[in-house]
């Protein structure tokens, strides 16, 4: 078993090609696979490489044929295959050599199954590999990597190839070798390069990426500190006509109702989000969250009261808002303003606006008066990553309310859609 942990951009997926080809090109009547978490990932990392060496090299593409996802070398027989997790179809393959890519991300049942069923096959007498390429990733999400991690790293010893300062171990009763690769060795790893990647990863992303670190799933959203340094004493206050976004985010029993309502101006070119308003309305004990007073829709005691008082006193452009609790709402007031439904949940936008959210009070790119509930709602918000971006979502204690948080982020997205 060869782990071969290593920061981003350190060639893992080429060396774990070149590995699989090698041994795929010595021997006879042999199957080599590459997994991935899905077909498209598994084509484009370590199996693209190897095709392009094949195609780059006439000695060996005169004995290859590439079909879709396989590779045949006619002489001696084996085959190369690119495969998705799918363990009805793959099991008891008894591969020369199996290659997952980006283990961190294995952890459904599917991944666990497959890994399983790939274990190696006494039938080749020790000489057959499963090799995993990848980085750190979460404490408690990362299931196989962390057993991968303790018998190899923690379980293992450290062992001398020359390469100063190399983290490569060797758990001889396991039969593993172990590469937890954290420093960048390769030039083109440079002090530029990261400095950009600090510009667009949160810092536990960066780590986790570029320094091969293991990470908490959910972490605080942000530095209280980055949030407080956005306050100004002096708002200047809204012009006439100057348009502003809403943002509602509604619950009935658990949760809160709250509404922000943001402007914007200009700052050397940039837009500088401001927030203008932000109320919240929690529920009674054991009870609701009354949306409007039903004899008196104006009143501004209820949700529905005041966001009619907000949209007749100002040039409200949108209000962007979570159609579960809303769709009512909004179909009774949308001759009063534009009302637009911001996707929540998977493939929506959150990810994308709670990322930019980050992104601008980091850098100081959003104004408020220092609004106390605001304030609070920001300490208890917590993050998780999705991808490239994040999800602002709820610590363990459910009665630390993140709402107006949510609703800054829906709002300030939809300022940027608008370009105010």
């Amino acid at each position: 078993m060869i782990t071969w942990a290593d920061i981003k951009k350190s060639a893992k997926s080429t060396i774990a090609g070149a590995v699989g080809l090698y041994l795929a090109w010595h021997t006879a009547w042999e199957t080599a696979r590459i997994v991935a978490n899905d077909l498209k990932q598994a084509d484009s990392r370590t199996f693209f490489y190897i095709k392009r060496a094949i195609k780059l090299n006439p000695t060996l593409a005169a004995f290859s044929i590439i079909k879709n996802y396989q590779i045949t070398l006619r002489h001696q027989n084996t085959t190369i295959q690119a495969i998705p997790v799918d363990p009805k179809g793959e099991a008891g393959g008894g591969d020369l050599i199996t290659i997952f890519t980006e283990l961190w991300a294995a952890k459904n049942e599917a991944a666990k199954t497959l890994w399983s069923e790939t274990t190696l096959s006494p039938l080749k007498f020790g000489k057959s590999l499963r090799w995993a390429e990848t980085y750190a990733g979460f404490e408690g999400d990362s299931p196989i990597l962390e057993q991968l991690y303790e018998t190899g790293v923690n379980q293992g010893r450290i062992i001398d190839v020359g390469i100063p300062g190399l983290e490569l171990y060797a758990n001889d009763s396991a039969r593993m070798l172990t590469l937890w690769n954290t420093q960048p060795r390769c030039p083109w790893q440079t002090p530029e390069y990261y400095k950009q990647e600090a510009a667009t990863l949160v810092p536990s992303e960066f780590d986790r990426m570029h320094g091969n670190k293991w990470q908490r799933t959910i972490q605080a959203f942000a530095p209280l500190a980055w949030w407080d340094a956005c306050k100004v004493t002096n708002m200047e206050p809204l012009r006439a006509f100057q348009g502003c976004v809403m943002a509602l985010d509604a619950a009935v029993d658990s949760d809160c109702f709250a509404i922000t309502m943001w402007s914007a101006r200009r700052r050397d070119g940039e837009i500088i989000p401001q927030l203008r308003y932000s109320r919240i309305w929690t529920p009674p004990l054991d009870g609701k969250i009354q949306f409007v007073n039903r004899d008196n829709p104006a009143d501004v005691e209820y949700p529905e009261g005041e966001i009619r008082r907000l949209i007749k006193q100002n040039t409200v452009i949108c209000i962007a808002y979570d159609p579960k609790e809303l769709e009512d709402m909004a179909n009774r007031l949308a001759t009063l303003a534009n009302w637009e439904i911001f996707r929540q949940g998977e493939g929506g936008d959150r990810a994308i606006a709670d990322k930019r959210l980050y992104d601008m009070v980091r850098d100081r790119r959003i104004e408020h008066s220092g609004e106390e509930e605001m304030r609070q709602h920001f300490l208890n918000a917590n993050r998780k990553p999705e991808g490239n971006y994040l999800r602002i979502v709820k610590g363990s204690n459910p009665n630390r309310k993140i709402d107006l948080i949510i609703t800054a982020s829906m709002a300030v997205h939809r300022i940027f859609d608008y370009n105010l």
